[in-house]
């Protein structure tokens, strides 16, 4: 563990259950006339986006929405969206829904009044000046992206995701209102959930880990520990979404600091070539992955472990049995099928798959230990059912 960080967080963060009442008045403070309101259909078909709406309509003079961003956003899709919101041309963005959304609004903070597109920094052009004000408001526990100086947007060319990183893109103001979550389906609470577990064990294993991000990760694990389960069996139970909606922050601002690894490796080509969500291609792997991580770091292991509520006392099992049986438990009680067949991925299909992931340097070369191409292979193949685990 590294004894020196070095952090950037978003310009302001409110947090609380009904923090989104508060939105339209900090707005109407800063002066702003034009808003663009970004979010999915989903997020449009919830109501969620309406309650939003009513806080901007109260505080600037004039809102344009777009109400159609995709789930797993290219290149193609970010440019449209960039597109329209060029010709809005407006003084601030609101984004409200999970981390792909917020990621557009990211990358449209610093490319409104650019030439550039967002192909050219995909593809490492130089991020410009953050000109716009931009609010994120998640409404799923997971992706953290609220909190982080990154957007993961695919390259259609080349069918991978690639990460932009830069403290540009942080966004000026975030509202985190546990109350925005709960009519979130049980299924995407629990992927996101998920993936906010994700986001913290990988930053606590990384080989950048820091005394910061320890912190913060370990107190995402701890309240993800304790209420992920809940949140699925009572999405109304404020208290567990309030942990889980700050536990997702936390695992966020890990990123920040020291970053996710070969977990995210191996999601990223599942997402790209079928379109498997996120959340649940990060949760089918991460039991897989840690199996390998853990046993590398055991004094750590025994920290998440204690989180889950491992006690040597009264466990016979070490502290990796333990916690690797508790994830593959948590999946089983949170719903989640960890087969890729359901997704129409096949054996013939392991190759590209291993070849994308392994060649993700950036997240590959972060990981605790190496994994080769056959270590890589057996974890698909394993999901795949042709091995079994």
């Amino acid at each position: 563990m590294q004894r020196t960080f070095d952090i950037s967080f978003p310009g302001r963060t409110i947090y609380g259950d009904g923090a989104i009442q508060k939105l339209g008045a900090i707005l109407t403070r800063y002066g702003f006339s034009h808003s663009v309101l970004l979010m999915d259909e989903g997020i449009k078909r919830s109501g969620i986006g309406a309650i939003v709406l009513e806080q901007l309509q109260g505080s600037v003079e004039k809102v344009s929405i777009i109400d159609d961003l995709a789930r797993e956003p290219s290149d193609i899709d970010v440019n449209r969206v960039l597109g329209l919101v060029k010709q809005y041309n407006p003084d601030n963005v609101v984004a409200v829904g999970g981390g792909s959304v917020l990621d557009v609004a990211k990358l449209c903070s610093v490319l409104i009044p650019s030439d550039k597109d967002v192909l050219d920094l995909l593809n490492g052009g130089k991020v410009p000046a953050h000109t716009t004000f931009t609010t994120l408001i998640p409404t799923t526990s997971g992706t953290g992206s609220e909190a982080t100086k990154n957007s993961i947007i695919a390259i259609s060319a080349k069918k991978t995701k690639v990460a932009v990183v830069h403290e540009n893109l942080l966004p000026d103001l975030v509202v985190l209102d546990p109350r925005l979550t709960v009519k979130m389906p049980v299924s995407i609470t629990a992927t996101t959930g998920m993936d906010a577990l994700c986001h913290a064990m990988e930053c606590y294993l990384s080989i950048k880990a820091n005394v910061m991000s320890d912190m913060f990760a370990i107190n995402a694990i701890e309240k993800i520990a304790t209420s992920l389960r809940k949140v699925t069996i009572d999405g109304d139970d404020i208290e567990a979404r309030s942990d889980m909606l700050l536990a997702s922050y936390y695992a966020g601002t890990c990123i920040t600091l020291s970053g996710t690894n070969a977990v995210h490796a191996l999601s990223y080509p599942l997402g790209t070539l079928f379109h498997i969500p996120h959340g649940h291609s990060n949760a089918i792997l991460l039991p897989f992955v840690m199996e390998k991580n853990l046993a590398a770091l055991p004094e750590k292991c025994k920290v998440i472990a204690s989180a889950f509520g491992y006690d040597p006392e009264e466990n016979k099992e070490s502290p990796i049995e333990y916690l690797t049986r508790e994830l593959y438990q948590l999946l089983q009680d949170l719903a989640i099928s960890p087969s890729l067949k359901d997704f129409g991925v096949k054996r013939k299909d392991v190759g590209s798959l291993v070849e994308i992931a392994h060649g993700n340097r950036r997240l590959m070369d972060n990981n605790p230990i190496d994994f080769t191409k056959e270590e890589i292979e057996e974890i698909y193949l394993r999901l795949l059912g042709e091995i079994k685990a």
